[in-house]
Parts: C-alpha cells; sequence; structure tokens
C-alpha cells in the first residue's frame, strides 16, 4: 500500500513540474512576442525586398527608433516608426518620385517604412555594405559618421550603443519570427552578448 502511495506521489509531482515547466514556457514565448512586436510586416517585408534588406534588421531598426509606435517625434524632430528627419524625407522624396509631401504623412506606416527603408538602403551604399556604418549614419547621421573617419569607436556613446541594440534585436527577430521574416538560418540567441 505504501508503495502505490508513493508511486501516486511521484506521478503527481512529475505531472506538477510538466505543468509548471509549459506554463513558464508558454508564458516566456507569450512576453517574448509582447515585447517584440511585429507590425506592419507587410509593408516591412515590400520594402525589404524592394531594396535587397532583411526584414529582420528593419524590424529591428523600427523597433529600436520607436517601438512600432507610428506617431512618435523625437526632440529633434524626427518623426513616425523609423525616425525620419523631414529634412531628410524631402531630398528622399525626390529619388522616390515622391511629389508634395507633407510632414504628417511620415505619421503614415506604409509612407515612413519606404522612406526608411530607402535611405538605409542609401547608408548601406555609401559604406561599401558596411551595416554597423551604416546603423551608426541612420542614428547619428553619415556627416558624423565621416567625421569620426568611418570608425564607430570615434562616435558618441550612443551611436555606438544604437549599432549595438539593433544587431542583437535583429537576432530576436530572426528567432521569434523565423517564418514571418523568412529567415533560413536562425542562430541561437544569447541575450547576454
Amino acid at each position: 500500500m505504501k508503495f502505490v502511495k508513493k508511486r501516486n506521489i511521484i506521478i503527481a509531482l512529475f505531472a506538477i513540474f510538466i505543468i509548471l515547466f509549459l506554463g513558464v514556457w508558454l508564458s516566456v514565448d507569450y512576453l517574448a512576442h509582447r515585447f517584440y512586436p511585429l507590425e506592419y510586416l507587410g509593408e516591412i517585408k515590400d520594402n525589404s525586398a524592394k531594396y535587397s534588406l532583411e526584414p529582420s534588421q528593419v524590424a529591428a531598426i523600427i523597433y529600436e527608433e520607436s517601438k512600432f509606435d507610428p506617431d512618435v517625434v523625437s526632440s529633434q524632430d524626427a518623426i513616425g516608426l523609423m525616425q525620419i528627419l523631414p529634412n531628410t524625407a524631402n531630398l528622399l522624396a525626390k529619388d522616390l518620385e515622391v511629389d508634395n509631401l507633407w510632414r504628417d504623412d511620415l505619421f503614415v506606416p506604409s509612407i515612413n517604412i519606404k522612406f526608411g527603408t530607402c535611405y538605409f538602403k542609401q547608408l548601406l551604399d555609401r559604406y561599401n555594405g558596411d551595416q554597423d556604418l551604416a546603423l551608426a549614419a541612420y542614428n547619428a547621421g553619415f556627416g558624423a559618421v565621416d567625421k569620426a573617419e568611418k570608425n564607430i569607436n570615434n562616435l558618441p556613446q550612443e551611436t555606438q550603443e544604437f549599432v549595438k541594440r539593433v544587431r542583437k534585436t535583429e537576432r530576436v527577430y530572426v528567432t521569434l519570427y523565423p517564418d514571418k521574416l523568412g529567415a533560413d538560418e536562425v542562430d541561437e540567441l544569447n541575450f547576454w552578448q
């Protein structure tokens, strides 16, 4: 009789352990997706394809610039999801053949992502595909990167941290959304790097 009782207790404890494990695992997955949302997927994928960019990197830039809030305006007057400056947008409008661009148009996600991806592609081209330099220029401006002699260590700490955050966030997006972002290879995510 004692053996049956011990066995039942062991089975019950094992079942509780499994239930707790699944609950924690599902909660972590839920929270990860909640803290790293993926909105405007169509616009991200379409514009990434148009400019030969990785959708996960575009999503990471949007996350780090605005946390996917299309109504954000920075203290420098950068607007929307990808934090486009109105002067930069006016220069890009010519390349994108957009007439009559208004400041408020940059709050429209499809327009903002179109301009942001075009600009990031121009920066990648300017720096011969060097993603870190392009990200630094996206954050601090290409003038600052050129003045720093294309050396990230010569840039302000804020810009260096921005580059690191975007690179890390890109890995998070690849890990959380491999099917949606078309990731072929998912590296193991290390939150401590």
